[in-house]
């Protein structure tokens, strides 16, 4: 049985098998270790995906870092409108599609985008960052950064210093770090909840860790409101899709609108699939970075439970009488739902009156509750449907 993953209990408590025939969607900047740590060693799969890569690319003595994703929401399928807006229905050959010139859009960029190199215990990863202040802060990925004893920044313009981490979110795959420099160029954000399926947007980023500067590719909005699990162990929700290439050493860098503006953050890509990229919503990562900025550590709500959803075979498997709602699998020990007497084997059917169906929508509701706050759950236990208060505790991100 495929159990999900709860965004509401801390990382390091998490063990979820993949279901079966999937595979994870790839971190894109595994780093290459003799001997990983716990959390890099789930990484491993995206190195042996993209060693050669890598080593094409001519990334001696490290490997480029990437996040692997499966998809854990049937969101939106992916579209690729026609560039007149439906089909020719008069004609057997379609009217090629119309390009979008970018190159100002990249050159005016550019500047905004740095390429991140970072030293690990055992090797060496790469990845991308953008700047948020023209003083010298950087948004990037928790996975490029927060594990390194060392990092570089390089600048479009040829420069490079080394940089600081303020802070790191890595349940939400976000990070800021700082370099020592002044009058530097701040991308404009945008608001991803804007954005509309098949709107064109742009990634540039340090894809391949390739010598002569960062890559630009295009593409659209593929979906919305997408949910994976990465090989890293995480839950990421809410993302933007695109099939804009998004490779190993792109994670943190931005993803565009035509205007210029920063609507996503460069995360995951599926090795077992073509132009399936995601990205951090801006405006997902808007409030964490403000945070991650003045160096707080950023802590979540906290319910303690794993869920799998229930479904007819779930139902039959498990032995319980009902066909929606989130089966417990696990109750973590001093966590609020332990205290409030929740327990493996009951089926969660509702959070503050919202249907759980799925755990992104318990895991919403938890984090638009915040810690310290009750959450009220309607459980169903032994053919009887039972109410529990349960008060929300924390953990760090």
């Amino acid at each position: 049985m495929f159990t999900q993953h709860d965004p509401s209990i801390a990382p390091e408590e998490q063990a979820w098998p993949a279901p079966a025939g999937s595979s994870p969607v790839y971190d894109l900047d595994p780093p290459h270790s003799s001997s990983p740590s716990p959390r890099r060693g789930r990484r491993s799969l995206a190195l042996a995906a993209f060693a050669a890569i890598a080593i094409a690319a001519g990334t001696a003595g490290g490997a480029i870092a990437g996040h692997e994703a499966t998809n854990t929401n049937p969101a939106a399928a992916t579209t690729s409108p026609a560039a007149n807006g439906g089909f020719n229905t008069t004609s057997a050959s379609p009217s090629p599609a119309v390009k979008t010139d970018v190159s100002d859009l990249i050159s005016k960029t550019l500047p905004g985008v740095v390429s991140i190199s970072v030293v690990l215990d055992g090797g060496q990863a790469a990845g991308t960052g953008f700047i948020i202040t023209t003083d010298g802060e950087i948004a990037t990925n928790a996975h490029v950064v927060a594990d390194a004893t060392k990092i570089d920044v390089a600048f479009s313009d040829g420069t490079s210093a080394s940089a600081k981490v303020l802070g790191v979110d890595r349940t939400d795959d976000l990070a800021v770090i700082k370099v020592d420099k002044t009058g530097l160029t701040a991308l404009p954000l945008g608001n991803s909840t804007d954005l509309r399926i098949g709107e064109p947007v742009v990634a540039i980023g340090n894809a391949l860790a390739l010598t002569g500067g960062p890559t630009a590719t295009e593409g659209i909005v593929s979906a919305l409101d997408r949910t994976i699990d990465t090989n890293d162990g995480e839950h990421l929700t809410h993302l933007v899709q695109t099939d804009a290439a998004i490779n190993p050493g792109n994670s943190g860098g931005p993803l565009l609108t035509l205007d210029g503006k920063v609507v996503g953050i460069n995360s995951a890509g599926s090795q077992d699939a073509q132009n399936i990229g995601f990205a951090i919503a801006i405006d997902t990562a808007k409030p964490i970075v403000a945070q991650l900025q003045q160096g707080k550590t950023v802590t979540k709500a906290y319910l303690g439970v794993s869920t799998t959803p229930i479904d007819a075979t779930t139902s039959a498997r498990s032995g319980v009488d009902i066909d929606h709602g989130l089966l417990v699998v696990d109750v973590a020990g001093e966590s609020a739902a332990s205290a409030a007497g929740v327990q493996p084997g009951d089926v969660i059917v509702s959070i503050n009156g919202t249907a759980t169906n799925d755990n992104t929508t318990l895991g919403d509701v938890i984090r638009q509750t915040g810690a310290g706050k009750v959450v009220h759950l309607e459980i169903f236990r032994d053919g009887k449907t039972i109410k529990v208060d349960a008060t929300l505790s924390t953990h760090s991100a």
